[in-house]
């Protein structure tokens, strides 16, 4: 009977200790979870997302805007974009794209909404994603917005590798050269 007293104690116990440490588990979560929330007071949203799609060659404008939601002015803070080649797998150089990457916001207010515009230049035909991320000083966690997908068709250029011009254009200059020289022969036979 003492045994099994003993027994039901020691359930009691652990039970009792795995409740406490599940609720400060709990509770720490959530603190941690608040934390991350408040290290994040920053709203990204894309607002060009029908706008995007186009042909190679092509320039668009993404606009998206940034909102502070917290009750203190955020300082230092830059916005970036980031492309992914979503066929390849591939993240995208925007200097070749031709976009500035980074802007940098000094100060945003509380509830303030800031427009942000980048100017692409589009390279290569394929499917992409496209996010924009905010950094501010200070803080290790990075807002993003959600994710955007848009397709870029190929240009059909008609002049492919610029060879028009040297193909129509040589003819034209040895016809050219050879008139030349059969105007001076010409010249020179009746004088």
């Amino acid at each position: 009977m003492y045994k099994h007293n003993l027994y039901h104690n020691w359930v009691k116990i652990l039970i009792y200790i795995a409740v406490i440490v599940l609720l400060l588990d709990i509770n720490g979560f959530n603190v941690q979870s608040q934390q991350h929330t408040q290290s994040n007071p920053l709203v990204l949203e894309i607002l060009s997302a029908d706008k995007l799609s186009g042909t190679a060659g092509d320039y668009v404008n993404v606009k998206a805007q940034i909102k502070n939601t917290s009750q203190q002015p955020i300082t230092d803070v830059t916005t970036y974009l980031s492309l992914v080649d979503t066929q390849n797998k591939l993240p995208v150089d925007l200097e070749d794209w031709s976009a500035e990457k980074g802007l940098y916001i000094g100060t945003i207010e509380p509830d303030q909404i800031l427009p942000l515009n980048w100017k692409i230049h589009f390279v290569k035909a394929g499917t992409y994603s496209l996010i924009v991320v905010a950094i501010r000083a200070g803080s290790e966690i990075p807002q993003v917005s959600g994710t955007i997908s848009f397709h870029v068709n190929p240009k059909h250029n008609l002049n492919p590798g610029q060879v028009l011009p040297v193909a129509l254009g040589m003819p034209i200059m040895l016809i050219l050269i050879f008139s030349i020289v059969f105007y001076k022969r010409q010249t020179k036979m009746r004088f």
